[in-house]
């Protein structure tokens, strides 16, 4: 899921509060927002993307419920979903870590 036409950009949530994950933030707005339900995610890897900004890479599963997900992120006219084969080049863009980054 990433934001816009080519070239993509990866989806960002602004944290809103110092209490929040940056998780709780994405899950808060994927469910807030786009209306998908969290319960149907499951976190398969994460990795954190270097670069003017530091930002967290979620991958979720939705293969039980990808129809049900697909629809309600086609519903918001932000966000789109691409073939991974697509996203080659978006990925060669940033470098990726996947230890976490502390301030």
């Amino acid at each position: 899921m990433v934001t816009g036409d080519a070239p993509y950009q990866f989806l960002s949530v602004d944290k809103k509060e110092n209490t929040e994950t940056v998780l709780a933030m994405m899950l808060d707005y994927l469910k807030q927002s786009v209306g998908v339900d969290t319960d149907c995610l499951r976190l398969e890897e994460l990795a954190m993307l270097k670069g003017k900004s530091k930002q967290t890479l979620f991958v979720f599963s939705i293969h039980d419920h990808e129809q049900d997900v697909v629809a309600k992120c086609n519903h918001n006219q932000k966000l789109k979903f691409v073939e991974v084969e697509q996203l080659h080049t978006l990925f060669q863009t940033v470098e990726m870590d996947t230890a976490p980054f502390f301030e």
